[in-house]
């Protein structure tokens, strides 16, 4: 244990998408699934690059919202989808598209024992679960929570304690590890958790004073 964590913790909880799997990388693989499946019958303006740029500020790492895809996309390529056919069809591809981060077996091989694990992701139950099934990290985890199988997302503080009863620890026994500040940081202390923020900005809300670390691996030096 390191020094800035109290020595009490019995749990260690995780956020799933850019902190145990890569979903930018992930995106861009669905990017290219679009672009070769349609980009030839369906012209886009501009070359592949800035298509992709594009595609990336609309998506905002997850939290551009699916239903503005299409209707912000059409200003540089009119795709053959409604809004709903395009969640549809990409629900049902972009799990089996996971990419998980070279240290994330490394990192939960070493917790595994120590800790009780779980995990709180916002999105669609199937592509949540198929994620974690398609990196086989599932057993790994005593408790795994997806905001669409529940009433409330992160960064709802009932989310963060139903973990916590969930794997039998106290609020203050349990560390929660996620890379997005309002959902992950913001929803943790709000419900009694101790996070460990990752995050590659140090300069980014200095109000916060817990534990912040580059990459995942990082959490090892404090628990």
């Amino acid at each position: 244990m390191g020094n800035s964590m109290d020595k009490n913790i019995k749990a260690v909880i995780f956020d799933l998408d850019n902190t145990l799997i890569n979903r930018r990388e992930a995106f861009l693989k669905l990017c290219d699934y679009l672009i070769k499946t349609y980009g030839e019958e369906y012209p886009y303006e501009g070359t592949r690059e800035e298509l992709i740029r594009y595609m990336v500020e609309i998506d905002a790492d997850g939290y551009g919202g699916l239903h503005n895809m299409i209707p912000r996309l059409e200003k540089v390529w009119k795709l053959p989808h409604s809004v709903e056919d395009f969640i549809e069809e990409r629900n049902k591809i972009f799990g089996d598209l996971t990419v998980l981060y070279p240290e994330t077996l490394e990192v939960l091989e070493a917790l595994k024992g120590s800790y009780k694990l779980g995990m709180i992701t916002n999105g669609y139950s199937s592509v949540q679960r198929n994620k974690v099934q398609k990196v086989r990290i599932g057993h790994y985890f005593e408790d795994i929570i997806v905001s669409g199988e529940e009433e409330w997302i992160k960064p709802d503080p009932r989310i963060f304690l139903k973990s916590c009863a969930n794997l039998g620890v106290k609020p203050e026994e349990a560390v929660y590890v996620g890379d997005y500040y309002p959902n992950d940081v913001v929803g943790a202390l709000s419900a009694g958790l101790k996070p460990i923020w990752i995050t590659e900005s140090p300069e980014e809300h200095p109000e916060y004073r817990g534990i912040r670390v580059k990459r995942l691996k990082d959490i090892l030096g404090y628990l």
